[in-house]
């Protein structure tokens, strides 16, 4: 299986068995990886972008900043870093050529050492839900996992799509909205794009629950001159918008998702857990929401 291994002082690149190894020149962008399969897995990427405390490096083979995808395959600690190997000399310090020509053309390194991940056989029948977090925890981005192809040397080629790609909210209209409670108009729309950049299905969800409620009892209080209704659920809510046909529906239905991401809700009514694309609607309806009241631009 085909392995790297980086020097954590030189960043220094190798590829080879896991034993013996030849230099990658130019270095690819290596990144620190998460592998997301379930929402609690956001909590495990790592505070800091040391080798040897990483479980995956993604090694990037190409980026289109047009749309947003990425292809490049992922590697997997074996648990024990630094782990030892031989190399060739690296054609980036011409000293390890005389080095290496004194050792019988090998320099002993001590290096981070990643096997390739067998993606293809780990995420078979689940593809679709999984996620590749790129960065640390004070600064990462989130990747889609949408083709798996094997390549030659045995590795599976991944190619990624830019969580960023998975919807926008429209801009908003800030003269437009009441003063009564705009603030937090603006704070839980920012929260909600935040978490579309970053969080997981039912995160979003649940911050597209949090400003549909908030946004729809503002507009209820500054409509009808009751700032009660800013204390109000969306049950009572959408009670109180049945004369308005688009408003209603989409105060029932961020109620209903909201409930869905709940263990309980899913067992009781029997219901599938919430995907990707239950978010990008989330987003989707939450755009609608914000364009019915004309808070947008």
């Amino acid at each position: 299986m085909l392995a790297i291994a980086i020097d954590d002082n030189k960043f220094l690149a190798y590829e080879g068995d896991g034993h013996h190894g030849h230099a990658i020149w130019p270095a690819p962008v290596f990144s620190i990886a998460t592998l997301l399969t379930k929402p609690e897995d956001i909590s495990h990427i790592p505070a800091s972008g040391f080798l040897n405390q990483t479980q995956f490096v993604f090694r990037e083979d190409s980026f289109d900043p047009v749309t947003r995808i990425r292809r490049g395959r992922l590697y997997q600690t074996p648990g024990t870093q630094p782990q030892e190997w031989r190399v060739e000399a690296h054609p980036a310090y011409s000293k390890e050529t005389r080095e290496a020509h004194a050792n019988g053309g090998w320099l002993l390194k001590r290096l981070n050492g990643f096997y390739a991940w067998p993606a293809i056989r780990d995420v078979v029948g689940s593809m679709t839900s999984v996620q590749i977090a790129l960065g640390t925890r004070d600064a990462y981005t989130i990747w889609r996992l949408v083709d798996i192809e094997r390549i030659v040397t045995g590795e599976d080629l991944l190619t990624l799509r830019a969580r960023a790609a998975l919807g926008a909210l429209p801009e908003l209209n800030t003269a437009a909205i009441p003063a009564e409670g705009k603030a937090k108009v603006l704070e839980t729309i920012d929260r909600l794009s935040n978490a579309a950049h970053r969080a997981g299905p039912e995160d979003i969800i649940e911050a597209a629950r949090a400003a549909a409620q908030w946004c729809l009892g503002v507009y209820l209080a500054d409509l009808e001159g009751d700032i009660k209704h800013r204390q109000k659920d969306l049950g009572q809510l959408a009670t109180l918008l049945k004369d308005k046909k688009i408003l209603e529906p989409l105060a029932r239905i961020f109620a209903r998702l909201h409930s869905r991401a709940k263990p309980n809700e899913q067992e009781r009514y029997d219901t599938r857990p919430l995907l990707e694309g239950d978010a990008e609607y989330a987003l989707a309806a939450i755009g609608m929401l914000l364009r019915e009241v004309h808070w947008s631009l």
